[in-house]
């Protein structure tokens, strides 16, 4: 024959599960998972065990029609052949006590004359983890919980120096916040105020420079309205008006801006 029996054997326990040499005994595959060897670091693929059992030992036409497939000889000739493979091992197993069947395992025999059976594990039989090698499973060593508590002693030893520079950075913002919330409520009684006016005319407005002035103590929250005066000089009108003026206690707004330039602007087309 081209090739050997176990060559043939071998070929088969890649598609079954179960291979029966006649006379001999049968080979049964179970499939099994990946596993993990915690003591060498090695981590082994999707495999399949072989197992050996010699009850199964009738034929089952698997085997002689693979090697009447391959090697293009008749079912005669095929059983043959299987019978003299097994003869000559059975021999060589009762005369050493061991034999070694090439990619399927060792044979021995033990004080009962009972075959033991252990699998070359060089060979995956599982075809799903064809070309799959074991890996080396490198360990990772983790400092964390000793950075951790490094990190807290210096959290607990904060110096002084380092409190002022946050204080100095977090009260003027508190600050600032504080501020804005207290001149938004002055602001809207402001505007409450201002909605209770009546509508006059452009050319009034433009007439007014008052309402420079209370632009400017909006923008200015620290001065009220009580305290800023009417600007007489900058007027050309009567004393009677400006003395309706000082005693209403509503003003005139010309308008209100979002820029500075602006202002300016309509107060000097006012002057």
């Amino acid at each position: 024959m081209r090739n050997s029996v176990e060559h043939y054997i071998s070929e088969l326990l890649f598609t079954h599960d179960c291979v029966i040499v006649i006379g001999f005994g049968g080979f049964v595959g179970n499939k099994n998972s990946a596993k993990l060897n915690p003591s060498a670091g090695i981590i082994s693929p999707p495999g399949k065990s072989i197992l050996f059992n010699t009850e199964l030992s009738e034929n089952d036409g698997i085997l002689i029609d693979h090697l009447v497939k391959n090697e293009k000889i008749s079912q005669q000739e095929a059983k043959k052949n299987i019978i003299k493979f097994v003869n000559e091992n059975l021999n060589k197993l009762k005369k050493y006590k061991s034999l070694r069947i090439n990619k399927i395992g060792i044979f021995t025999l033990n004080l009962d004359d009972k075959i033991i059976f252990s699998q070359d594990l060089s060979i995956n039989y599982n075809v799903d983890s064809f070309g799959l090698p074991s890996t080396l499973n490198k360990r990772i060593s983790r400092d964390h919980p000793i950075e951790i508590k490094k990190r807290i002693k210096e959290i607990q030893y904060f110096s002084a120096k380092k409190l002022l520079k946050v204080a100095a950075i977090i009260l003027p913002l508190i600050g600032i916040s504080f501020l804005s919330i207290t001149q938004e409520d002055k602001i809207n009684s402001l505007y409450t105020q201002m909605a209770s006016i009546l509508p006059i005319s452009d050319s009034e407005k433009m007439n007014n420079l008052e309402s420079i002035e209370i632009i400017k103590s909006i923008i200015e929250p620290t001065e009220t309205i009580e305290e800023k005066t009417i600007a007489t000089e900058e007027f050309e009108d009567t004393e009677a008006e400006l003395s309706v003026f000082s005693q209403s206690k509503y003003y005139i707004i010309a308008g209100a801006f979002g820029e500075e330039r602006k202002c300016k602007k309509i107060s000097s087309k006012i002057k």
